[in-house]
């Protein structure tokens, strides 16, 4: 009978030994799923960017700034001056406030000019449009039209430090300063599969980047654009709760295995 129980518990603490092995090997987060832009080792390579032009959406914001002779009649079409330190300070409450809003119809409203259609047009386009409709009131060298983005709108959600709404002054933001700017994704966030839901004129896409892989430089979506969502999905260690990092998993494994340990001679015990 004792050497019955004898084998019995030998083989229960070795199902229990390898089984709980097997739970941290799988637990942990191994470094190639951590590691950004992966590439053959020692090799060199050179990444062509393309970079696609924006055409601007509703509920995006412009900065357009229009430059006469006469400073009175300047005032009169900028209604922000958004170069002064002011300004720049009180960032996206003023743009939103004071900068031109494309609203559903996709038009814009400027002072004499009146309503224009902006939607799905570039950057360069609206600047060009903006021009030609001044020179019906003024001569051509007495103008200077500059049209700006009034910074990159985005949103980021899932497995990042810092989840939330942001905004970089800046013509173009790459997804990875994107996820800098949200305190970069978290050692359970899968950056194998992030997904971006980007807005167009026909409606919403999905699509997802593989930001281990340093190929992801040379796709076109690798520059994110305005009023992006970046949602960062959580890998399947987070849902097993035993830790992040080897170390973690093991101390917690370890714990485990002692109070199984103490239970079951405690049971033991108690038979005898």
């Amino acid at each position: 009978m004792t050497r019955t129980k004898s084998k019995l518990w030998s083989h229960f603490l070795k199902v229990t030994l390898y089984s709980l092995l097997l739970i941290g090997a799988i637990g942990c987060v191994p470094t190639k799923r951590l590691t950004y832009l992966q590439q053959e080792e020692g090799s060199s390579k050179e990444y062509k960017l393309e970079r696609n032009a924006y055409r601007v959406q509703p509920n995006d914001i412009l900065s357009i700034t229009i430059r006469t002779y006469d400073a009175e009649t300047s005032q009169l079409f900028n209604i922000a001056n958004m170069g002064q330190p002011n300004a720049l300070q009180a960032g996206d409450i003023l743009f939103y406030l004071q900068g031109y809003s494309i609203d559903l119809n996709g038009e814009i409203s400027i002072p004499i000019v009146g309503n224009l259609k902006v939607v799905d047009y570039t950057i360069e386009e609206i600047q060009t449009m903006v021009e030609t409709e001044l020179e019906k009131y003024f001569t051509e060298e007495s103008i200077n039209v500059t049209v700006q983005l009034a910074g990159i709108r985005f949103s980021i959600v899932g497995e990042v430090a810092r989840p939330g709404k942001y905004v970089v002054y800046q013509n173009q933001v790459n997804i990875f300063e994107a996820l800098a700017s949200a305190g970069d994704i978290t050692i359970v966030g899968d950056r194998k599969e992030v997904m971006i839901v980007r807005q167009n004129p026909d409606g919403v896409k999905t699509f997802v980047l593989d930001l281990t892989d340093a190929n992801v430089i040379n796709d076109s979506r690798y520059f994110i654009q305005p009023n992006d969502v970046i949602n960062v999905k959580p890998l399947p260690q987070k849902s097993f709760g035993i830790g992040t990092t080897g170390f973690q998993t093991f101390s917690q494994l370890l714990s485990v295995l002692a109070s199984t340990i103490t239970l079951i001679i405690a049971i033991n015990s108690l038979n005898n």
